[in-house]
């Protein structure tokens, strides 16, 4: 395993470990998290009655956009761990 990998892995835990800490202590997250259920289930009910076409359209957009937003939450969790370095280092902690 390459050593990017490894440090993926590790940060995708740490995310996770860190999201499942704040939904236990935040019921608006829980809220918001059985609101996207719930329109998932709209949302596939209403896709049968589409094209095989447009379901597949539909689909790979809401995966993608998934996607866009699962790299994008990584890249901001190592930036944001970069620029708490560099204020510490500001700061004189370093």
């Amino acid at each position: 395993m390459e050593r990017d990998e490894i440090y993926e892995m590790v940060i995708r835990e740490m995310t996770e470990l860190a999201i499942q800490k704040r939904d236990e202590e935040n019921g608006e997250e829980n809220e918001l998290k059985e609101h996207v259920q719930e329109l998932s289930i709209q949302l596939k009910k209403k896709l049968d009655g589409l094209s095989e076409d447009v379901k597949k359209t539909v689909t790979e957009y809401v995966e993608a956009s998934a996607l866009v937003a699962d790299h994008d939450c990584l890249y901001l969790y190592v930036q944001g761990a970069k620029d708490c370095v560099e204020l510490l280092k500001r700061l004189g902690v370093f």
